[in-house]
């Protein structure tokens, strides 16, 4: 939203049907920072704004919305009715007329002429929010309860840094978004800590972070590189301890990548901007890595990346919101966030269970297998699949996981980063709870509190059957799928040729480092020529790896390593192979939803020992006969015709 306005491209208006604070929040920043450059000017004519009208109309009348060809928007002004209608046409049975809320707050439906004309009495978010830092000048009640010392930060009369223009704007940032949160009472994800009863308005407080991780790091334009670069000019400081999430390019390899020295320019720019803000020189995706970085349990932080803050929630049980880019920043330099959504244990309650006992019991022996006599070499892709699968039967609500206890002392630190960052794909919730995993989750009595409590509420119960399991892996493993490449070999096996193995998202750990050299060196297999096999990670990372002899022999092996950066922003050739045609293999569950869409290549998943297996013979293995499929081991017994007809749609 912030490039739309900056370039002055953005839409009029946006009609929604639920509230969305990370929507306007694009449009706040453009209006506090660059006010001049992207409003209307302070002379009052709303079509000279390139800010666009921002309208929540619920669920009925969004409905509304769905057969209609023009809006008209109707203001109450002193001068009367002010209108711009996009379609330059008056009103008829096609159109809603959007007209703003006047004192009453009344919301109006009109059908009572011949032409069926719908009114529907709303406020725009954006104009409404006028009155809020008007209010907290005269102690007139707002939902956001401000301390002394931050109304002083809100003036630009805090102490030291705390009054720099930096930490006033950011200040009114942070009050304007949580303002649009705080009047729904029906939000899933910003649940206030005082909820909306008849006659009261919802209220919350800032409460301080231990930490943040900044998201809003990736060059997707000049706006963002703008805004950072505005926030140091302004002389903004973080004032918690603050890592920064993957950026555009490799800072230190662009070069020898082959990124267009432009863009690599714009890209390291904010990443130089973000470091003289003060955070630190981390530029990764998986920052729970770090160990002086990691959380503790319980602990209020303001995090950044989907994968980031479902780790940080769900494995480490900090708190976190998913927050948007730009407020991320602006709430680390304030060094609050409010008090509200998973900050707060009632919003943490899970609403649904994915029942997958009898599902894993059923691939017990597998998935308990030991990962040395090679009974588990392939179970690593189970993890993903399972996150992707869990973040869709979720349905935007905080699932309880049940049956992974039975496979408790076999799942690593690593098998739930690749779970998180599945999950996060298709999961809107930054949170699940794993029962006998996860530390809300771990013991029977919590376990047995959160049943109670979702039987109470008559909560949904989906049991997660192979079938499930199935579709979820032929989803991951046909991203863009086309039959280019496909062929037999003298056995009747078929095959296909991979150009790519992507390796890293989230980044890789020192312990995937280690598995990796040990794939690559059991056995004498060289990795074949054509096939091209690169891995992220972070440079704290590299440096441990490096240190243990790791980074040494997995480069000898043919393996690039590339730091600062992430599969997901490298997009673009050389890094992606040049021909449409070509196929892109990775292990993780993430980049394989994603990646199709990103390269427009065709993406395949496989587990990391398959990963390195084709990176040695150019090609992998389609499948050998319907009694003999390619699937892995941990969903290979449960339906062998299914995968077979998914491998004949490929070809």
């Amino acid at each position: 939203m912030l490039e739309l306005i900056l370039n002055k491209t953005s839409p009029k208006a946006i009609i929604l049907r639920d509230l969305d604070s990370i929507l306007c929040t694009g449009a706040i920043v453009a209006q506090e920072f660059f006010p001049e450059e992207c409003c209307d000017g302070g002379n009052g004519d709303r079509s000279t704004s390139f800010v666009p009208e921002v309208y929540v109309v619920g669920d009925f009348n969004y409905g509304l919305l769905e057969n209609v060809n023009s809006v008209s928007f109707h203001y109450n002004d002193s001068d009367g009715d002010n209108e711009f209608n996009p379609s330059n046409g008056g009103i008829d049975k096609n159109t809603v007329e959007i007209r703003e809320e006047g004192r009453d707050g009344e919301h109006v439906n009109n059908n009572s002429n011949s032409k069926s004309k719908v009114s529907i009495r709303t406020a725009n978010l954006l104009q409404q929010q006028d009155s809020v830092f008007e209010n907290i000048d005269n102690g007139t009640e707002t939902g956001l309860q401000l301390t002394v010392e931050e109304q002083r930060i809100l003036k630009g009369e805090g102490q030291d840094h705390a009054s720099s223009k930096a930490m006033t704007l950011a200040m009114r940032t942070i009050v304007r978004v949580t303002s649009i949160s705080l009047p729904s009472s029906t939000s899933p994800s910003f649940q206030p800590s005082s909820s909306n009863q008849k006659g009261k308005k919802n209220t919350t407080r800032l409460i301080p972070i231990t930490s943040a991780h900044i998201d809003a790091v990736t060059f997707i334009g000049n706006g963002g590189l703008r805004f950072v670069e505005e926030l140091v000019q302004l002389g903004g400081k973080v004032s918690v301890k603050t890592t920064l999430n993957s950026q555009s390019v490799d800072r230190r390899r662009w070069k020898d990548l082959g990124v267009e020295p432009s863009f690599a320019n714009k890209a390291n720019r904010i990443g130089d901007a973000y470091l003289k803000l003060g955070c630190q020189l981390s530029f990764t995706c998986a920052p729970y890595l770090i160990k002086s970085s990691r959380p503790s349990f319980g602990e209020q932080i303001m995090w950044g990346e989907s994968n980031a803050v479902v780790y940080a929630n769900s494995v480490i049980g900090a708190r976190t919101e998913k927050y948007a880019d730009y407020f991320d920043i602006c709430a680390a330099l304030i060094g609050k966030v409010p008090l509200a959504g998973f900050h707060l244990s009632e919003n943490r309650i899970p609403s649904i269970v994915l029942d997958a006992t009898e599902l894993i019991a059923e691939s017990l022996s597998l998935l308990q297998g030991d990962i040395n006599s090679g009974m588990r070499k392939d179970v690593d892709s189970f993890y993903p699949t399972m996150g992707w699968l869990c973040g869709q039967l979720s349905d935007g609500k905080v699932p309880l996981i049940l049956g992974f206890d039975q496979i408790s002392s076999r799942v690593t630190d690593d098998d739930l980063k690749a779970f998180c960052a599945a999950f996060g794909t298709t999961g809107t919730s930054p949170l699940f709870h794993m029962a006998g995993i996860t530390p809300e989750a771990y013991d029977d009595t919590a376990v047995d509190e959160m049943l109670m409590n979702h039987d109470k509420k008559d909560g949904k119960v989906v049991k997660v059957t192979p079938t499930h399991l199935i579709d979820a892996y032929e989803t991951l493993n046909s991203g863009g799928s086309n039959n280019q490449g496909t062929s037999s070999d003298e056995t009747g096996t078929s095959v296909e040729k991979i150009d790519l193995i992507a390796l890293g998202n989230p980044h890789l750990s020192v312990s995937e480092l280690r598995r990796l050299t040990e794939l690559v060196k059991q056995d004498e297999r060289k990795k074949h020529g054509d096939v091209r096999v690169m891995a992220a990670l972070s440079r704290h990372v590299h440096s441990q790896g490096k240190k243990l002899g790791y980074i040494k022999s997995l480069e000898d092996f043919g393996i690039t390593f590339v730091n600062d950066t992430c599969w997901c922003m490298m997009i673009d050739q050389p890094i992606i192979p040049a021909s449409a045609e070509a196929k892109i293999m990775t292990n993780s569950g993430k980049y394989a939803h994603y990646g199709a869409g990103l390269t427009n290549r065709s993406l395949r998943f496989a587990s990391l020992v398959e990963c390195i297996d084709v990176s040695k013979n150019g090609t992998r293995l389609l499948n050998r006969n319907e009694n003999d499929s390619c699937l892995p081991s941990w969903l290979r017994k449960f339906n062998v015709r299914t995968f077979v007809s998914a491998v004949k749609k490929l070809k």
